[in-house]
């Protein structure tokens, strides 16, 4: 009976909100109750921020009742295209973003896609999966930080998104000093395995980067952003200058795991050709050698030495011999030294 009343009483979980924040006029965030179920309409002071489950069946049904959202961004807001897009009308503008999905413990390399509005007085947010910069904003929230508007808190967002990269780029590059001091001092080992995951890594780094350059880069300086609202514009510019300082060091990441690999492909190169050379030189001073036990091993009459009691003695013999002569006619023409 408690059971069914606390689950009466839980209006957002119902609904498909996640958690609903209000901030006031101060930009001081507040939970909203569990048993209100809260909306889009512009409040008095202040605005809200809504993060939706876009796993559950009643979200359709709560973006309909919400008469802020034109039909073009609920479609975007409810897709399962995870491509990084962005689109705006003079009021809202709204778009997907690629976040890190969060695991129990920690977060995980794999990469969830952000789906979310901005209006004037609401940020809306949406996930088929725990993401890490989500749960980074919200741990901000609630040790006190003050957010001043919708855009601000979506550049919050956007933000720990970068930092994430960032800590990512970090790694990597320590990694790759790593793996360029083992493969300077000749300690190859997993060295191919280890540049190979620093390669992968950045790439889908860059990816992640490139798609954010691209939207924020369509309202900071290009026409099409003309219409948007300012706030968001203004946003655009900042996060633009830090994915294009954090772009530059992910190429740069990507050059050194590039050049590490060639370095190591011509180390094994040249490792390979040491030992072929070794075998070719081995192959070269017994061939004598071989030639003239095969001929002694001929099962014919005629055979020298073959009624000698020495005759192996002498076979012996020769056999050093062309091999000596061999390995003197190869140090003369400078093929061994």
């Amino acid at each position: 009976m408690n059971i069914a009343l606390a689950t009466h009483a839980d209006l957002q979980s119902g609904s498909g909100i996640v958690w609903a924040y209000r901030f006031d006029e101060a930009g001081n965030p507040g939970l909203i109750s569990r048993d209100e179920l809260p909306g889009l309409a512009s409040p008095a002071t202040g605005f809200v921020w809504i993060h939706l489950d876009l796993v559950h069946t009643r979200i359709a049904a709560w973006l309909d009742e919400q008469p802020a959202l034109p039909l073009p961004a609920q479609a975007m807001f409810l897709s399962h295209d995870n491509h990084q897009r962005l689109d705006h009308s003079p009021e809202l503008a709204w778009g997907i973003s690629h976040d890190l999905i969060r695991d129990i413990a920690d977060k995980s390399e794999s990469v969830g896609a952000l789906h979310w509005i901005i209006g004037e007085r609401f940020l809306l947010t949406g996930r088929r999966g725990a993401l890490q910069s989500i749960r980074m904003t919200v741990e901000a929230l609630d040790q006190g930080e003050t957010i001043a508007s919708p855009s601000s808190l979506f550049e919050h967002i956007v933000e720990y998104i970068i930092d994430d990269v960032t800590d990512a780029v970090i790694r990597l590059t320590d990694e790759i000093d790593s793996v360029e001091d083992h493969v300077l001092s000749d300690r190859l080992r997993d060295g191919p395995q280890r540049v190979g995951a620093v390669r992968r890594t950045s790439v889908r780094l860059h990816r992640q980067l490139n798609g954010l350059h691209l939207l924020f880069r369509r309202f900071a300086e290009t026409g099409s952003g003309r219409a948007a609202p300012e706030t968001v514009k203004a946003c655009a510019g900042r996060l633009l200058q830090r994915v294009d300082s954090l772009h530059h060091d992910v190429h740069s990441v990507q050059e050194r795991a590039r050049l590490l690999q060639d370095e190591i492909a011509a180390r094994s190169a040249n490792r390979t050709n040491q030992q072929l050379y070794v075998l070719s030189i081995l192959t070269a001073v017994f061939l004598p050698a071989t030639f003239i036990t095969g001929l002694f091993g001929v099962n014919a009459k005629g055979v020298p030495w073959a009624d000698d009691a020495a005759g192996f003695s002498y076979v012996t013999l020769m056999c050093l011999a062309a091999a000596w002569a061999v390995m003197l006619f190869l140090k003369r023409r400078g093929m061994i030294g």
